[in-house]
């Protein structure tokens, strides 16, 4: 049993990679491709491993490109929204920080293109995984489809 909920993410996480036969990340090893499912695996891994949105990105698409889209409000109620491209596709991100829109921008970007949503535990920006189950069903799912 893991002794913290940071340690028990992890271990799901690890876990999940074990079914999809991907060995677990230590954070260290860098996969280099750019077929889709090494983007899938890396995206993974780099979960795993506790990275934050915006560092998965930019490992995993290093033409990935950061930009503010729009900004609002006085200083008071400023808004910011950061737009991502990655493989031809943009995506938005807003908050009332910069750091925090393109964050937002990051994580759109992986839960539209891999289905993993990342969330912080409380006090941390590192990501780990909230539905990676559901990718997991449906990546079994089309092995089984693909006879």
């Amino acid at each position: 049993m893991a002794a913290s909920k940071k340690q028990a993410m992890h271990a799901a996480a690890a876990q999940a990679l074990q079914v999809v036969g991907q060995p677990a990340s230590n954070g260290g090893s860098k996969t280099v491709g750019s077929t889709s499912s090494s983007a899938a695996s890396k995206v993974l891994s780099g979960v795993a491993s506790g990275k934050n949105p915006v560092m998965i990105v930019n490992e995993v698409y290093h033409d990935a490109e950061f930009s503010l889209a729009s900004e609002s409000g006085d200083n008071a109620t400023k808004s910011f929204v950061m737009a991502l491209v990655v493989e031809g596709q943009t995506f938005h991100g807003s908050a009332r920080s910069k750091r925090l829109a393109k964050a937002h921008a990051a994580q759109t970007a992986l839960f539209e293109l891999h289905g993993v949503m990342c969330c912080a535990l409380p006090g941390e920006s590192s990501c780990h995984v909230l539905s990676v189950l559901l990718k997991l069903k449906q990546v079994n799912s089309s092995r089984h489809t693909a006879v």
